[in-house]
């Protein structure tokens, strides 16, 4: 026997897998602020989120106009976008945990002549900034969905108070669109999802053209996987209404996934309502106004005086108008129709909403799940959560069957949940329905590590009740071997940390991981350690050996 010795000293990689997850996993939307995530890692991790969600507008930043015309594409300045590094960033330093999602805002209404005619100058413009932006800083490998359009009813409108758009040149150019991303794919080696959206008030625009539009490409292009929907309602029934419409009036079977919803619509009309009786029994005035008191707890909050949670909750559930607790009946729906992914408003960014509010100020703060300015910082620094949504937040994220599911070439890592029935069974199969692994879950354990997969390969994964009934399901995708040498890792998946070794060779016969000489699992609780190794054997009896430093 020798030794192969390739000691390979490198710092953590966290890398992407393309794994899916459960329906109704929640996430954080940041729109047009892509470099704010970075700004809020720890209270990303500490929220357990696993979606991350921003746009990008591509006429506005990387196309140029003259009259009304797209006549050219911003390369350096696509290049040389600082809040595209900054998106990236934060994708790595959460790691495969959660998953980002980049939207393409792309409104034609900028241009006379709306949608550009597919083989066009001015939509291969489009799909030139798109495809540098995707290789720009990676975004490409780092994105597991990509959404095509965002609120096009508006956006391409002719007629924004009919929503009257140019919807056979839109089908045209989706369609374009998703072969072109689909080719991109192929040739770099990209797995990110493609999904067309996001539609938004869908009840409310019966003779929209724009909506069957969209989803004559979801339902026919193979190419698409899903539909992003937007929930910006002015009732609370209407999430109900819109997720209802796309599946039985439109016939929409393919996955739905919702980036933004809120009820700022019902808020708003009432920013300068005053305070009434509950403000003479909390010590302000009966005439002073909802725009005024805002106003008021930000300078206190600023100062190191906020007011209590309870307060703030009081004054809201106060008003009849006010639709208490709207985010679970949201969550509700989201789960009756089986939503992939949900990320709506995380915080709002400090300066992203109006510094002073007035009597016309959209009321867009209360609907994110973390207060930047009004309730101030946690012992830890962080934002105090909003007491209107937070609770029904934390209770959703609680309730969830499988809490985190990441995966590399031949494992798959199940973090269960609170909704988990511990009595019920795993079961994984292959994409011919062979049974791969069937097995009860681990009473003492929370978790469950499948292993001997196949790189680059589908399986359904499912919990089962003891009768076979389905209460989680979920269909992943093994990573691909991407390189020819064996590489060490290990990132942190909740309160564990797992250790992975990919790209192993057919020849390998077995390996063990050690930390600081002594042999561990690949599961942990932690790495109380500084050198974490992996011995390699192979079936010729050499045995090759991976390093990598512990960072703590």
């Amino acid at each position: 026997m020798y030794m192969k010795m390739k000691a390979f000293l490198m710092f953590v990689l966290l890398f992407l897998c393309s794994m899916g997850t459960k329906a109704q996993d929640l996430g954080a939307n940041y729109n047009e602020n892509i470099d704010y995530p970075i700004t809020e890692i720890e209270m990303l991790k500490q929220s357990k989120v696993t979606w991350v969600r921003g746009f990008v507008n591509i006429p506005n930043l990387f196309l140029q106009n003259e009259n009304g015309k797209i006549v050219g594409v911003k390369e350096n300045a696509i290049k040389t976008h600082i809040p595209t590094l900054k998106f990236i960033q934060a994708k790595k330093a959460l790691g495969d945990r959660v998953k980002f999602i980049l939207s393409l805002k792309i409104p034609f209404e900028l241009y006379t002549d709306t949608v550009p005619k597919v083989g066009t100058k001015e939509m291969e413009y489009i799909f030139q900034a798109t495809e540098v932006l995707l290789k720009t800083y990676d975004m490409a490998k780092n994105i597991e969905i990509l959404v095509m359009g965002n609120e096009p009813e508006w956006e391409n409108a002719l007629d924004t108070d009919l929503c009257h758009a140019d919807g056979e040149d839109y089908r045209a150019f989706l369609n374009e669109f998703a072969n072109r991303l689909t080719t991109w794919k192929q040739a770099n080696g990209w797995t990110f999802d493609i999904y067309a959206g996001a539609l938004n008030r869908v009840s409310e625009l019966p003779k929209s053209e724009t909506v069957p539009a969209v989803v004559s490409v979801v339902n026919n292009n193979p190419n698409v996987v899903g539909l992003d929907l937007h929930v910006h309602a002015l009732k609370i029934n209407q999430a109900e209404d819109d997720f209802r419409i796309i599946r039985d009036k439109y016939g929409v079977t393919k996955k739905l996934i919702c980036t933004e919803f809120s009820m700022v619509r019902a808020l708003n009309p009432h920013v300068a309502d005053a305070l009434g009786e509950w403000g003479t029994k909390h010590g302000y005035t009966a005439g002073m106004k909802i725009y005024e008191y805002l106003n008021l707890i930000a300078e206190k909050a600023n100062t190191g005086t906020p007011v209590s949670a309870t307060e703030f909750k009081s004054l809201f559930e106060s008003y009849s108008w006010y639709p208490k607790n709207w985010y679970k009946t949201f969550y509700e729906v989201f789960k009756k129709y089986d939503t992939y992914a949900i990320t709506g408003r995380f915080s709002v960014v400090p300066g992203g909403a109006r510094a002073v509010y007035d009597a016309k100020t959209e009321m867009w703060e209360l609907g994110g799940i973390y207060f930047s300015r009004y309730l101030g910082l946690d012992a830890d620094g962080f934002y105090n959560p909003n007491p209107l949504l937070y609770p029904d937040f934390i209770a959703a994220r609680d309730g969830l069957a499988v809490s985190s599911l990441v995966g590399g070439q031949r494992e798959l890592f199940i973090r269960w949940g609170n909704g988990a029935d511990k009595t019920g069974i795993l079961l994984v199969t292959d994409e011919n329905g062979t049974e791969v692994a069937r097995r009860s879950l681990d009473s003492e354990n929370d978790y469950t590590l499948v292993e001997n997969l196949v790189p680059g390969t589908a399986y359904h994964v499912a919990l089962l009740k003891s009768d076979d009934a389905v209460l989680w399901k979920d269909d992943v995708k093994t990573k691909s071997v991407t390189g020819k040498f064996p590489l060490l890792k290990y990132q942190q998946v909740d309160e564990y940390m797992l250790v992975q070794l990919l790209n192993l060779p057919a020849d390998v016969s077995s390996y063990k991981v050690k930390l600081d000489g002594q042999e561990i699992n690949i599961v942990n609780k932690n790495l109380n350690g500084q050198i974490l190794t992996a011995e390699v054997t192979y079936k010729d009896g050499s045995v090759e050996i991976l390093s990598t430093t512990v960072r703590k």
